[in-house]
């Protein structure tokens, strides 16, 4: 049984995206009390919902500061992976929350709309500018480290929903300020709230996949099996899994049934060269044996 491992710009990758969400998260907790004392001003519900979702933004990148510092610890003897699947319970748990947030806003919406609030609309718009320009400085810090990390993706998902909560409460304050249309604010804010459903949606169910060992969606897995089949040496291949620690950390291992005609070290070697080539999985474990299990107990082969 053989391992095959490098750790390449992984840490790098996480560090700079740490960085990125320390930096964002100074900025969203200190706009979001601004936002919200604003929104209460103004009685805008699309001002409010804004500084909800600003909360929520303040709340995951908290959460997800806490779970790079988690990640980052060294695997231990009952914690062989060690802890990078932090990463992923935690942008679970976001998105989670992100849904919540949503039905409430959608609650809240419906309840506004048969009795809307005379709304400020200009003081409503020009704190849904500040809110834009923090939103675009944090998407821009979090679109790089969001391609490496679901944690990131998670937090840079949140910041792209509060950018366009900005742009629909702008949308609405020019609104009302021109027509005296009320009931556009909780229509506003309804609609802030459907936006992220759906990219949240596909959040969870990214996450919840690899929470069960799903396998990554770029890897084939009959195209795996036939690779390894066609390797000059190899009777066949069984047992063969591949899975994914966090976003950029995949893992596979499988069994090789090698005719004896290339030696082991060396097959064992051009094998995991070749996925991690072909595949980029960098870290494998690959067990040789010289028959078929089936035939174990003649030849005592380890399944």
């Amino acid at each position: 049984m053989g391992h095959n491992h490098h750790h390449g710009d992984f840490a790098t990758q996480r560090a700079s995206g740490k960085k990125a969400m320390v930096t964002v998260f100074s900025l969203t907790l200190a706009f979001m009390f601004l936002e919200v004392i604003a929104g209460l001003y103004t009685h805008s519900l699309a001002l409010v919902a804004d500084a909800g979702h600003m909360l929520g933004d303040a709340a995951a990148l908290g959460l997800a500061l806490i779970a790079v510092w988690f990640s980052s610890k060294p695997s231990s003897p009952d914690k062989s992976f060690g802890y990078y699947r932090s990463e992923i319970l935690a942008a679970f748990v976001n998105g989670l929350f992100l849904i919540g947030m949503s039905v409430y806003i959608l609650y809240e919406a419906a309840h506004r709309l048969w009795a809307p609030p005379v709304v400020l609309a200009g003081p409503m718009m020009i704190v849904a500018s500040a809110g834009l320009v923090i939103n675009l400085i944090g998407a821009k810090l979090l679109a790089g480290s969001s391609e490496h990390s679901l944690n990131a993706k998670a937090a840079y998902f949140e910041v792209l929903s509060d950018l366009l909560g900005s742009v629909a409460v702008l949308l609405a304050g020019g609104i009302m300020m021109l027509t005296h249309w009320y009931w556009v604010d909780p229509i506003i804010s309804g609609l802030i709230g459907l936006m992220i459903i759906p990219r949240t949606w596909s959040l969870i169910k990214e996450c919840s996949h690899i929470l069960m060992q799903g396998s990554p969606a770029r890897v084939n897995l009959e195209e795996l099996e036939a690779m390894l089949q066609r390797t000059s040496g190899v009777s066949s291949v069984h047992d063969i899994h591949v899975w994914t620690i966090t976003q950029g950390k995949d893992v596979l291992s499988c069994h090789i049934v090698t005719d004896n005609q290339v030696p082991v070290d060396a097959l064992r070697h051009d094998i995991s060269e070749m996925i991690e080539a072909t595949f980029g999985i960098n870290h494998s474990t690959i067990q040789i044996e010289h028959l078929p299990c089936s035939d174990i107990e003649n030849s005592g082969c380890v399944a």
